[in-house]
């Protein structure tokens, strides 16, 4: 099992550096114009979101690819895969013909339902990252584990 976690932890990783990377690569302008396209949040919060959304996916794949803070990471993964769910749903519903914005504008990717299964499917992997963390070949087994510390790590210990 934890070589099965690991290999979902580097996939989710790595998509989510690559759609970070690739929203970082067109600007936060271009960025915020996908998000305004959805049409659901204030304008006062697009523009902050354009600039930070790349970065914290580049983050939030880092963290897992590295396999450091694997339940908080896989856990915010898994947030926002059904915020993106529910934001893309939203799209379909109200027949709003926006590109979703996922991998910037180098793939185009109108909204549909099977998008939106596909982000739920996503959280759903992520969530199950979490809940059997860290996965092998993790820095959280060899810098947080009790056998990494000789034995003598133990959170629940009070001195």
């Amino acid at each position: 099992m934890a070589y099965l976690i690991l290999v979902a932890r580097v996939a989710i990783g790595a998509l989510l550096i690559v759609a970070g990377v690739l929203k970082a690569h067109d600007g936060p302008a271009a960025t915020a114009t996908s998000i305004a396209g959805y049409r659901i949040l204030p304008p006062a919060i697009v523009a902050p979101l354009g600039v930070a959304l790349p970065y914290v996916e580049i983050a939030l794949g880092g963290y897992l690819v590295a396999g450091l803070l694997v339940r908080i990471a896989a856990s915010i993964a898994a947030v926002q895969f059904l915020v993106f769910a529910g934001a893309v749903a939203s799209l379909v519903v109200r027949n709003i013909p926006a590109d979703c914005g996922c991998f910037g504008s180098a793939v185009p990717t109108p909204p549909s339902w099977s998008h939106v299964a596909a982000d739920v499917a996503l959280a759903a992997v992520a969530a199950a990252i979490a809940w059997r963390a860290p996965g092998a070949l993790s820095l959280d087994e060899r810098f947080f584990s009790e056998t990494a510390a000789g034995g003598a790590f133990d959170p629940q210990h009070e001195a």
